[in-house]
């Protein structure tokens, strides 16, 4: 099984690759199986070896496949595209160093859920989701709860990543409000060289955070529990797991079921930085609000180190993994109660294999 390439160009879903002739016959569906309410069509090539899915992909998710000589081909677009949501998307066509590849259309990372227009609560249903794993404090599901995406499980699950709770505080509007007083709180923090030095120092919490959340007991017992949920069937089922912006608590579950599925780390990190790409438009958006208070170059550089992506996040919690256990799976057996059994499980789940290339093929008689 091979990826096929799906980018969006506004309103348009372009699909890309390397076996593209014109004309080119494709299967598409929204059961990313490929068992039920597939379809055959023949598409005419766009531009430079591109084809035109605009038209099959209005207001429903949607997964092709191709075929070149009995090789199969299968795609989606990365990004759920709703408006609710900036940061969720699939671990779909990440191709592991055995040289399988992870399904798409079961398992999503994203950012909460509490702020869904009916209209993205109806996509999402339409996705047929089946468990929601919240990973924020309880605190913040009391004050922003997820809107209903039709599963049949949601759980909550909290690694006590205080650092990451800080940096997913949402700006409220208003004349008078928290973030306006949080903002003069720094000010008066930043116009000391003391208070300077804390604000660098506190740039690099997330560093520490990213640490606990792999060493921690609490962290621990909370992924430990993530990965069951994750494992939980034999046949996949599509799982949304996300704390509120996605990056960081999210991101280290992410990298814990890719790990195990046997992607490589530069490929776990590429997915991680992917996050700075999606927030993109949701930190411009807040650090507009923060500027409405201030213009200390201290104090914003602060703020906007809580919403970043970076490599040295991740990295802080992959040296101190790989020093004290070496591997992802040394680490899964050893601190979060994960068998050999449970690894070759979750591969089988959620790795393309012999059965789902012959479903496939089966579809074009």
């Amino acid at each position: 099984m091979k990826k096929l390439n799906i980018t969006r160009e506004q309103e348009k879903l372009l699909l890309t690759g390397e076996f593209l002739n014109e004309p080119q016959t494709l299967l598409y569906t929204t059961d990313p199986s490929f068992s039920n309410k597939v379809y055959k069509k023949e598409f005419l090539l766009n531009g430079e070896k591109q084809i035109d899915l605009s038209e099959v992909s209005s207001n429903q998710r949607i997964y092709v496949a191709g075929i070149d000589n009995q090789q199969v081909y299968v795609g989606a677009e990365r990004r759920v595209s709703i408006n609710g949501l900036y940061n969720c998307r699939d671990l779909g066509g990440y191709v592991t160093k055995e040289k399988q590849m992870t399904k798409w259309g079961y398992l999503f990372r994203s950012d909460a859920p509490d702020h869904l227009l009916v209209e993205d609560q109806r996509y999402l249903k339409q996705m047929d989701i089946k468990t929601v794993i919240d990973l924020r404090s309880p605190g913040e599901i009391e004050k922003n709860p997820d809107k209903d995406m039709g599963e049949t499980d949601h759980v909550e699950l909290d690694p006590h990543a205080e650092v990451a709770k800080k940096a997913s505080e949402v700006p409220s509007q208003g004349t008078s409000n928290k973030d306006e007083v949080k903002v003069h709180m720094l000010e008066q923090l930043a116009s000391t060289a003391e208070g300077q030095a804390t604000l660098i120092k506190w740039q690099k919490q997330m560093i520490q955070q990213m640490h606990d959340l792999v060493m921690t007991e609490k962290s621990q017992a909370a992924y430990s529990i993530f990965l069951k949920m994750v494992n939980q069937t034999a046949e996949p089922k599509a799982l949304i797991f996300h704390c509120q912006g996605g990056k960081d608590r999210t991101g280290w579950g992410a990298a814990l079921i890719l790990g195990l599925l046997g992607v490589d780390k530069k490929t776990i990190y590429q997915d991680y930085l992917l996050t700075d790409t999606y927030n993109r438009p949701r930190n411009e958006m807040r650090m507009a609000i923060y500027k409405q208070y201030t213009d200390n170059a201290f104090v914003l550089d602060y703020l906007a180190s809580l919403q970043q992506t970076k490599v040295d996040y991740l990295d802080g919690a992959f040296h101190v993994m790989e020093k004290e256990f070496g591997t992802i799976e040394a680490y899964a057996k050893e601190k979060l109660d994960v068998t050999d059994s449970d690894i070759q499980r979750l591969k089988s789940t959620y790795l393309y294999n012999e059965k789902d290339r012959q479903n496939i093929l089966n579809r074009w008689k």
